[in-house]
C-alpha cells in the first residue's frame, strides 16, 4: 500500500515538469536570429524626424537623422554590442521625435550608452526607445 502523500507529490513534480518545459519552449521560440537583427531600422511613426540606424556587422552602427525638411543634422558611426536578444549602443542619440528645425542643437547630445531589446511582430523585428513601452520604436527595413 502507498503512503499517504506520494500520489500528490508525483504529480506536483510532474506539473512542475510541465511548467519548466512550457516556460523552456517559449523562452527558445521568442529568440530573434541574431544574423537577422543586421539592417537598417527607420522610425514606425515620427513626424517631425526621419533617421536611420543601421545595424553592421563589423560591431558598427551608423546613425543619420533629418529634420522634418529632409535637412540631414547628424550622421555618425559608433559601436554597439548583442547579448541574446538586446543591443548596448554606445554614444548614442535618444531621438525621441522632437522638433529639430526649432532645436537644431539637440543633436549634440550623443554621449548616451543605451540598451533595449529587439522585438518582434509577425515577421518584423522592432528597436523601441522611449519611457514607456511601444514608444519611438524603430521597424527593420526589409529590402
Amino acid at each position: 500500500m502507498t503512503k499517504k502523500g506520494r500520489k500528490p507529490k508525483i504529480q506536483l513534480r510532474s506539473l512542475r515538469l510541465f511548467y519548466y518545459l512550457i516556460l523552456l519552449y517559449l523562452n527558445f521560440s521568442c529568440q530573434i536570429d541574431p544574423e537577422k537583427v543586421y539592417g537598417t531600422y527607420v522610425p514606425a511613426s515620427y513626424k517631425n524626424t526621419y533617421d536611420t540606424i543601421t545595424i553592421k556587422t563589423s560591431g558598427s552602427y551608423k546613425r543619420v537623422v533629418y529634420d522634418k525638411t529632409g535637412k540631414k543634422l547628424l550622421s555618425y558611426e559608433a559601436k554597439y554590442k548583442l547579448n541574446a536578444n538586446s543591443i548596448k549602443f554606445d554614444d548614442f542619440y535618444l531621438n525621441l521625435d522632437k522638433d529639430l528645425k526649432r532645436f537644431p542643437e539637440d543633436v549634440e547630445d550623443t554621449d548616451l550608452s543605451y540598451t533595449t531589446s529587439f522585438e518582434r511582430n509577425g515577421d518584423h523585428i522592432f528597436l523601441c526607445f522611449g519611457y514607456y513601452e511601444g514608444e519611438n520604436c524603430y521597424r527593420k527595413f526589409d529590402n
